[in-house]
């Protein structure tokens, strides 16, 4: 995938990201109960007013999180899901926690999930995934990136390869605490020129090709180096 195609599918998945938060913020405002009928995959797309592919991504994202389920037929369409017991005690610690749980210490947890995601997302990896992959980190690239383009392109790799493990327990709880991270970040991060660590790309690149060569030693360097670069931009604030 050339870096442009990179880029194009960057702001498709920040599209489809923006609309599952939206309608994550609807069911959470108005209360909707499990089983609520949130409208057809059609009618909500339109509501939206994104395209088909868009739309089909931001209702894979909302599936994998529990949050709503597709139903097929005349009286199908999309309703809210009664999210797993784990998923719903995470959002509430957090909603209960408020500005007492700190960036950091979410960072720290984060940095500890991350050997256990990478591992499983080298094991059970398909072509697809990796092609995606190496689209989403060769859209940390481009010079003249914003440092909030730069993160949002860091969050969108990360959440990617998450999503790849079929450990429903360790997707949800990696990517809530990228979530939540993204959120207090999200308005904070400058639009200057990105002051990314300049090997920050190459390092995400190598994770993805360790993960898509399957080899554990290869994994185990770049996690290390992805490591030292996570800690190394905290230390700097």
């Amino acid at each position: 995938m050339s870096t442009e195609g990179a880029t194009d599918e960057l702001r498709r998945s920040s599209r489809a990201e923006a609309v599952a938060k939206r309608i994550e913020a609807r069911i959470s405002e108005q209360a909707l109960r499990s089983g609520h009928r949130l409208g057809t995959k059609e009618s909500l797309r339109r509501e939206f007013d994104v395209a088909a592919a868009t739309f089909n991504e931001s209702v894979r994202l909302l599936v994998s999180r529990g949050t709503i389920s597709v139903r097929p037929g005349v009286k199908g369409g999309v309703f809210v899901a009664s999210p797993p017991a784990l998923v719903r005690l995470g959002r509430k610690m957090l909603e209960l926690s408020g500005d007492s749980v700190s960036v950091s210490d979410c960072l720290v947890v984060r940095d500890t999930l991350e050997p256990l995601v990478a591992q499983e997302a080298m094991r059970h990896r398909t072509d697809a995934d990796v092609a995606e992959l190496r689209g989403l980190a060769a859209a940390m690239a481009p010079r003249g990136q914003s440092t909030a383009d730069y993160l949002a392109a860091n969050w969108a790799l990360h959440r990617r390869i998450a999503e790849i493990t079929p450990n429903q327990i360790l997707r949800h709880t990696y990517v809530s605490l990228l979530e939540y991270v993204e959120s207090r970040l999200r308005g904070v991060t400058a639009d200057d020129p990105a002051r990314n660590d300049p090997e920050g790309p190459a390092v995400h690149r190598e994770l993805v090709e360790a993960i898509a060569a399957g080899d554990a030693e290869r994994l185990n360097r770049a996690l290390a180096a992805h490591l030292s670069l996570t800690v190394a931009r905290r230390e700097a604030g």
